[in-house]
């Protein structure tokens, strides 16, 4: 894919479909954004250019994020698409490859040249729900896992792929690392959570991906708090799923505090109600939830209960011998 693959027109075509279809009036934009009408009129007629700064101005004062806009302009120009992530059999509609070796090698090649950060999220993603060898499973992750945290040990902001991928190698990494991550992870969404009464569009309408993630860490900590004997995390973890809200509904996030339910519920001993919360959850689960994407479904739907209860189990003799 050669230079500017999205093209200025695809640009300015999406931006006068977004005006016209939220009704937004020339005077309104004038208004709030630092631009000439004549200057805007030329932009909108294809007769001159804004600055980076302008362009994000529109795009707050008409109300579409960054993220509206491109997809829009792919929807209509799917040409721009980079094809990378369908050559390399990862995208999530990929029925016919499964990751090898091989796959590995050349997406973590492709992203020696390129940093983009969607091959090793797609990766990763590909290898927990298509690999179905636990052996063959481990390995391919332990291959791509030191790319991994080293891009996110040079972060300062964690976006919403970065927190898919953690997600996607937690179980690999030391437990103390992991908790030093998910806290910093969580400490995000929290500063996040508090600009949504300033009227953050984004957290509204996109950044559900990120908080949605975090609960998605936070379960898996959980899990490896109990096998851990970690009596503190586990505590704060599971208040933490029991309080966790998202600012849109989440079909995966409510089966994900189900979840955590079923731990609740075994480690205060009533073990009928966790086995019939969990049948009732994965069952729903089937018709919902798509293996693919969310990979602690993958690692749920592929045990049994009792398979799922082994650490829960021995962390309840754990605290029941420390009485």
């Amino acid at each position: 894919m050669g230079k500017n693959r999205v093209p200025v027109d695809a640009i300015r075509d999406a931006m006068i479909y977004f005006i016209k279809e939220r009704n937004i009036s020339v005077p309104v934009v004038l208004k709030t954004v630092d631009i000439s009408r004549s200057r805007l009129y030329d932009y909108l007629q294809g007769n001159g250019k804004v600055s980076a700064t302008t362009l994000v101005n529109l795009l707050m004062t008409i109300g579409v994020s960054f993220d509206e806009l491109m997809l829009h302009i792919y929807m209509n120009n799917p040409e721009l698409l980079d094809p990378a992530i369908k050559e390399l059999g990862l995208d999530a509609h990929s029925v016919t490859m499964t990751p090898t070796e091989d796959t590995v090698y050349r997406t973590l090649s492709m992203y020696d040249e390129t940093r983009d950060v969607r091959l090793l999220v797609n990766l990763v993603r590909a290898i927990n729900s298509q690999v179905v060898d636990e052996v063959e499973k481990y390995r391919l992750i332990e291959m791509v896992r030191p790319t991994i945290v080293k891009l996110l040990s040079s972060r300062e902001f964690y976006t919403a792929n970065d927190m898919l991928m953690f997600a996607n190698i937690i179980r690999h990494e030391p437990y103390n690392a992991a908790k030093l991550v998910v806290k910093q992870m969580s400490d995000q969404a929290r500063r996040m959570a508090s600009l949504e009464g300033y009227g953050l569009m984004e957290l509204d309408n996109f950044s559900s991906a990120e908080v949605r993630n975090v609960a998605l860490l936070h379960f898996q900590l959980l899990i490896m708090a109990l096998e851990n004997k970690d009596d503190e995390t586990v505590r704060n973890t599971l208040m933490f799923l029991r309080e966790y809200r998202l600012p849109a509904l989440s079909t995966y996030f409510g089966f994900v505090k189900k979840m955590a339910q079923v731990v609740e519920l075994s480690l205060a001993d009533d073990d009928d109600a966790a086995e019939a919360l969990w049948n009732q959850a994965t069952e729903s689960a089937k018709f919902l939830v798509d293996e693919r994407f969310w990979p602690i479904y993958s690692f749920i739907a592929r045990r049994s209960y009792s398979e799922f209860s082994i650490p829960v189990l021995s962390y309840r003799q754990h605290i029941n011998e420390g009485k």
